[in-house]
């Protein structure tokens, strides 16, 4: 099962990952198409991007949930 875990975690951080890096992306003003922009950027900063959004959410949600 440990595997299966992994491997979903992954694809769930990489995905919300370069969505929200895309976001930001066009927020402050780039124009360039989603493939440019991930043809262009290193996987690091969109997973960790990913994995900073889950932590707010986890927070966010720790706070409002009691």
């Amino acid at each position: 099962m440990g595997i299966f875990e992994f491997i979903f975690q992954q694809i769930l951080i990489n995905v919300i990952g370069n969505g929200i890096y895309f976001l930001l992306r066009k927020l402050m003003g780039d124009r360039r198409s989603y493939k440019e922009i991930q043809d262009q950027t290193a996987g690091y900063i969109k997973f960790f991007t990913g994995v900073a959004f889950i932590f707010i959410v986890i927070v966010v949600m720790k706070k409002l949930v009691k």
